[in-house]
């Protein structure tokens, strides 16, 4: 199959499972738990079915058994499954105390570098070092540097997606707008097949909009935040696209360095550079609409992704 098939394939089969989804996590009373100091707007959707990026795992498996069965896919594949594991336990442990915080951060952030670790690992051993170097072709990146870019990767791409995800409709639009233009670079560079795993993830993100756009029916919590950032990682990885992955998720590096930004200015000075951290929370106090911060995001995600891809000029460096 095609990228754009299993893309169309994705999209259906998690527009039709969703609406089970909702049903199902509402009777388990899987709901999400809202900051007592996030956005004022934001507390009226506690108990909103959470934990949907559960669906995403269910469709890739799916997908990646009836039309894929590659190295590329599996890793990616692997990524997703690791990623959605600790945010599942994660989501879990936060309703389980009925808080809004899971997992103590120092808990995260090991197991995340540890998942990283071994997807780096996994990456050598299949042969999957070979990137794309901004302005210098393709070269491969070799033994204990990639498993430590790779920990270090997967850390702060998880993080920066699970950040991301806290305004209806704007992670999931950024993330399969990403997730898209990896599947193209896979096109372009004449490997459709590594494109497939990315393609699926952008349909099951396009058929989840169609649930998570305001006001949100579900969440995809941090089981699917954790587990996207991590499998966008590794598709940056089976892409060639390492190094470009800063600029093709710009969305999602501005999020996390407005949060830095914040705690860092409140520490020093006593003061805030924004209103609210993340950015989109900026906004949200701001008085803006939910909907049109999302679009905005989403702007932003596509201008960086086509610069991204327009830089790298993956078609000629294969």
């Amino acid at each position: 199959m095609t990228p754009l098939i299993v893309f169309a394939a994705a999209l259906i089969l998690s527009a039709l499972i969703f609406p089970a989804a909702i049903g199902q996590l509402a009777r388990a009373r899987i709901g999400q738990q809202i900051r007592e100091e996030g956005p004022a707007a934001h507390h009226g959707k506690a108990g909103t079915p959470t934990a949907g990026g559960l669906v995403f795992v269910l469709v890739a498996l799916v997908l990646y058994l009836a039309a894929d069965r590659s190295v590329t896919g599996g890793f990616v594949l692997i990524a997703l499954i690791l990623g959605a594991t600790l945010g599942f336990v994660d989501d879990f442990s936060a309703i389980r105390g009925r808080r809004s915080l899971g997992l103590k951060a120092r808990q995260k952030i090991v197991i995340q570098l540890a998942s990283g670790a071994l997807l780096g690992y996994l990456a050598l051993r299949w042969g999957l070092t070979r990137q794309l170097v901004p302005f210098d072709g393709r070269h491969a990146i070799s033994g204990w540097i990639l498993i430590v870019v790779t920990a270090l990767a997967v850390a702060a791409g998880s993080n920066a997606f699970n950040l991301t995800d806290g305004s209806d409709g704007l992670a999931a639009g950024a993330g399969a707008i990403s997730f898209g233009a990896l599947a193209l670079v896979a096109i372009l560079q004449h490997h459709p097949g590594a494109g497939l795993m990315p393609a699926i993830l952008a349909g099951c993100l396009i058929g989840f909009l169609f649930y998570n756009l305001f006001p949100a029916r579900i969440f995809m919590g941090d089981t699917g935040s954790l587990a996207l950032g991590t499998a966008m990682v590794a598709a940056a990885i089976t892409t060639g696209f390492l190094w470009y992955l800063p600029l093709l998720a710009l969305v999602f590096v501005v999020e996390t360095v407005s949060v830095i930004a914040q705690v860092a200015s409140f520490k020093m000075t006593g003061k805030r550079i924004i209103r609210m951290s993340p950015l989109h929370n900026h906004f949200i106090v701001s008085g803006w609409r939910e909907m049109p911060i999302a679009l905005y995001f989403w702007a932003g995600s596509l201008l960086a992704a086509a610069l991204a891809v327009a830089l790298a000029r993956p078609g000629s460096a294969a």
